[in-house]
C-alpha cells in the first residue's frame, strides 16, 4: 500500500468513454460528453423487462442482449438499435416527450431500489420480444423520477447536486484503467477488451510507459485506481479555460457472471471464463471478501463540465475502500 500511496500526485489520461444507452446492449464510444446527472449522456436511460415478469433482463438471464448493436444519431435525434439476426433497425427518438412517445408508467426492482420507466411503445416491445424469444417491453427512465445514489455516497455536502442514477446497478459512473486490465489479461486464458467490464471512463497511467512497447514501468499502477478518493481533471496549457471537473471513487465495482459471456457470439463461455480466473487473485475488498471486483464506482462532485478523450486526469486524494453493503 505505501508504494501506491507515494503515487499520489500521479497523472491518467482519459483513453476512452463509452455510454450504453440500453442497459447489458452494446456500448458506443464518445469523443466527449458533458458530466450529467445520471452519468455520461444517454447512459442507461433505457432497460429490457420481461413484460411477463416485470423483472429486468440483462446479459445476466440473456446474453444474447450483448449482439445489440446502439447507434446514437444527433443530426436525427434517434437512437438506433440493430442486430445481426433481426430484420429490421428498431429507431428511438433521443429525448422522448412524455405525453408523445411515452407510454404507461412501470415500476421495476434494480437490486435494492425501485425505479419507474416509461413503455417505449409497442414496436420497441415486438422487436426486443422477437430478439429474445421471451415477452418483453423496452422502457425509458421516466425523468420526472429521480433515484438518488446511496450506497458508499460521499459525506454530507461533498457533492453540488446529489448523484442519481438511471437504470445502471449501481453509481452514474464506472472507472477502469488499462494497466488493470493489462493485468488481467496476463492471466486469463483468452484476451479481454474494456467492453467486457462495461466502464465508462477508461483511464491510462500518463507518461512514457506503454505495456505494448515491451514496458513493465507501468505495471505497479495495476489496480492503483483501488486506492482513490477523488480525481479530477488538469487544464492543458491550451486549455486554460475549460472548466475541470472532479469525482468521489465510491467503492469497488462488484463483478457478476456478466464478464463471462463471448461478446461476439452472445452466449456464456462454457469453460466459466474469465470469473474462474479472477476468483483466483480478484478478491480484494475486505467488506465482500468472496466477491470478485474490477473497476470503481464514481459520483460527480458537481455537473455540467465536459469530459473528453485525451484529457489528463490527476489523482487529488487517496484513501481506503471496504464494501459494507449488498447491492
Amino acid at each position: 500500500m505505501a508504494s501506491l500511496i507515494a503515487n499520489g500526485d500521479s497523472r491518467w489520461v482519459v483513453e476512452a468513454l463509452y455510454t450504453y444507452p440500453v442497459k447489458s446492449c452494446q456500448g458506443v464510444a464518445l469523443s466527449e460528453s458533458v458530466i450529467g446527472e445520471t452519468g455520461l449522456a444517454y447512459d442507461r436511460l433505457w432497460m429490457v423487462i420481461n413484460s411477463k415478469t416485470g423483472r429486468f433482463v440483462t446479459q445476466r438471464q440473456e446474453p444474447r442482449l450483448a449482439l445489440v448493436k446502439a447507434k446514437i444519431d444527433q443530426a436525427e435525434g434517434v437512437l438506433e438499435l440493430s442486430a445481426l439476426s433481426m430484420e429490421t433497425v428498431l429507431r428511438l427518438p433521443l429525448h422522448p416527450q412524455k405525453d408523445k412517445h411515452l407510454g404507461e408508467k412501470i415500476k421495476v426492482r434494480v437490486w435494492s431500489d425501485d425505479v419507474i420507466g416509461r413503455c417505449c411503445g409497442g414496436e420497441a416491445s415486438a422487436w426486443f420480444t422477437k430478439f429474445i424469444g421471451k415477452p418483453a417491453q423496452l422502457l425509458y427512465k421516466d425523468p420526472d423520477e429521480h433515484r438518488l445514489v446511496l450506497r458508499n455516497f460521499p459525506k454530507e455536502g461533498s457533492c453540488e447536486t446529489p448523484p442519481k442514477s438511471g437504470f445502471t446497478d449501481d453509481s452514474p459512473f464506472h472507472i477502469t484503467t488499462k494497466q488493470s486490465l493489462d493485468d488481467v489479461n496476463s492471466r486469463v486464458p483468452r484476451p479481454l477488451t474494456q467492453q467486457t467490464f462495461r466502464p465508462n471512463i477508461v483511464l491510462s497511467a500518463a507518461g512514457n510507459c506503454n505495456s505494448d512497447n515491451g514496458s513493465n514501468s507501468c505495471g505497479s499502477l495495476a489496480y492503483d485506481e483501488e486506492t482513490w478518493k477523488r480525481i479530477e481533471s488538469v487544464a492543458d496549457d491550451d486549455d486554460q479555460q475549460e472548466e475541470s471537473w472532479s469525482m468521489f471513487i465510491a467503492s469497488r465495482t462488484t463483478r457478476c457472471t456478466m464478464p463471462n459471456v463471448n461478446l461476439e457470439t452472445g452466449a456464456m463461455h462454457s469453460d466459466g471464463e474469465p470469473m474462474r480466473t479472477l476468483r483466483t487473485f480478484r478478491l480484494p475488498d475486505p467488506g465482500k471478501p468472496t466477491t470478485v471486483c474490477f473497476g470503481m464506482h464514481a459520483v460527480p462532485q458537481r455537473i455540467g463540465q465536459k469530459i473528453r478523450v485525451g484529457q489528463t486526469v490527476a489523482v487529488s486524494e487517496r484513501g481506503y475502500h471496504s464494501l459494507a453493503e449488498p447491492l
